[in-house]
């Protein structure tokens, strides 16, 4: 994983080249010149990822028939970044719907509630809790309340969200994720899949080479100084969390799992009451 250090000179770097970044989206025309900046496309993964992976999550809503988001429906994407579901989903609202996107990233929610403040439907929250993603000084994750009513959500979107969650952590944003549903609705969730009794193991032991020791390996880590930089969960893991919270598994796509190398997606999991 990168060093601290080398991650903050790499900000410096991406900043210092987003005009340039920003010149070149506005000379291919289109939708990219509304792009985030280069820094902050980075900071939600690799930067060639930004668009396709809200395509893809778009094109699996629309599979699913959970799209257009009709008159009062709520959309709660959790962890939204600079807010690339946001702009995908636009234009699939209905003009009573609404999105509410959340993020502990301040320069992506400050981008955010910027360049979408033209559109009512559309709100953006700073979620204040402690995070190597935003600010160490915030509360605990595990006391977090998402911004919604309980049961205000129509759909919520947690997309490479419990990549970066310790145990702990998603065990209480998926008891938010219950809250905030509107019983009969559902939730789509991407995470790291593993099989520990699979053949596959030893490539998921590279690919995520620390046990988490309190979970009897059913959790793993990418990173022994920074855990939640990467985290994958046993199936039956996820599963037991998932139904501890009063949720159920509706529906699994295969991404990752069961596990091993290489990489080549997150898994996708459909969760209602």
């Amino acid at each position: 994983m990168i060093p601290e250090a080398l991650r903050g000179a790499r900000t410096v770097l991406l900043r210092m080249a987003s005009p340039l970044d920003l010149l070149w989206r506005r000379a291919r025309g289109g939708d990219r010149a509304k792009l985030p900046p280069l820094w902050l496309r980075r900071h939600t993964g690799p930067v060639s990822e930004f668009e396709g992976s809200a395509a893809g999550l778009i094109a699996l809503l629309q599979e699913l028939g959970l799209l257009p988001i009709p008159d009062g429906g709520t959309v709660l994407d959790a962890g939204c970044g600079a807010g690339a579901m946001a702009a995908a989903l636009a234009g699939r609202l209905a003009d009573g719907a609404r999105y509410v996107g959340f993020d502990v990233h301040a320069p992506s929610i400050r981008w955010c509630r910027r360049h979408f403040a033209a559109d009512p439907r559309l709100r953006f929250e700073l979620a204040a809790v402690a995070s190597p993603y935003g600010s160490s000084r915030g509360a605990p994750a595990s006391g977090y309340r998402f911004p919604v009513e309980d049961g205000g959500a129509t759909l919520v979107l947690a997309k490479s969200l419990f990549t970066h969650l310790t145990r702990e952590d998603a065990a209480h944003y998926l008891r938010e994720i219950r809250r905030a549903l509107r019983p009969g609705s559902p939730a789509v969730v991407t995470a790291f899949l593993f099989d520990p009794s699979g053949p596959e193991m030893a490539g998921v032991r590279r690919a995520f080479p620390h046990e988490d020791s309190r979970s009897g390996g059913r959790v793993r880590y990418r990173s022994r100084r920074r855990p939640t930089a990467a985290v994958a969960y046993s199936r039956a893991e996820l599963e037991d969390l998932i139904e501890r919270a009063g949720l159920r598994v509706q529906w699994l796509r295969p991404g990752y799992y069961p596990g091993g190398e290489p990489i080549t997606g997150q898994d996708t999991l459909l969760l209602g009451h």
